[in-house]
């Protein structure tokens, strides 16, 4: 039976270790701030991956439609260069960089949103995400080079919206009322991706193997 038991241990600790190598941190920024008493529900996760940020924004429940999005990222200077790994999907594109303009284009800025004070004074990237007008468009996904740093580096980060509906509506409903606009600003938390399901089904037979063992060997 100590065998056994000792077994069972070895297999929760390969599982355990499989775990580990699953998940990988990221960014998440899920919290928004607006000066109106509603506001899109963005989440927004950035991943460091190789020598790219991998972003990927999703309104969800889809309330509203993401029209650009302004990242700053500490006081360092992006410049032009850097961006041969861009890939946003249409009709997604960079704006600008090292801009302390809050604008992404045509009725697509930040103004009148009350904003924390960026550092450097300026934001290092800025993509408009869409077109005037309802696009349809729930989710973005896109990477870029990761310009030499690392994800400490990611701080505010301002979202323009537009299509914004009223409470408890949704887009997904078709809902023709959700004529508002919205601008928003947040910071990230850190976070785990969640493993894989036959990682979690692997630490939870080993975790199960072993209180059996346990039961056996107290009878």
């Amino acid at each position: 039976m100590a065998k056994l038991t000792h077994t069972l241990r070895s297999f929760l600790l390969a599982a355990v270790l499989g775990l580990s190598t699953q998940a990988h941190a990221g960014l998440s920024y899920s919290t928004w701030t607006s000066n109106d008493p509603l506001t899109g529900n963005y989440i927004l996760n950035v991943d460091h991956v190789g020598s790219d940020f991998i972003y990927n924004l999703t309104i969800n429940p889809w309330n509203a439609e993401a029209l650009g999005i302004f990242f700053d990222l500490d006081n360092v200077s992006i410049g032009s260069s850097g961006f041969s790994n861009l890939s946003p999907a249409a009709p997604m594109q960079l704006f600008a960089t090292d801009t302390s303009s809050s604008t992404c284009g045509s009725g697509c800025n930040l103004n009148g949103l009350t904003l924390p004070t960026l550092v450097g004074g300026d934001w290092e990237l800025v993509f408009r995400l869409g077109g005037s007008g309802f696009d349809g468009l729930q989710s973005f996904a896109w990477k870029t080079s990761d310009f030499g740093l690392d994800l400490s580096a990611f701080g505010l980060v301002g979202i323009r919206a537009q299509q914004l509906c009223s409470e408890g509506n949704l887009l997904s409903n078709g809902d023709s009322g959700c004529t508002g606009s919205d601008k928003a600003y947040g910071y990230a938390t850190p976070s785990l991706e969640v493993p894989e399901p036959g990682i979690l089904a692997l630490v939870a037979a080993a975790l199960l193997g072993l209180g059996l063992a346990r039961r056996k060997q107290m009878r």
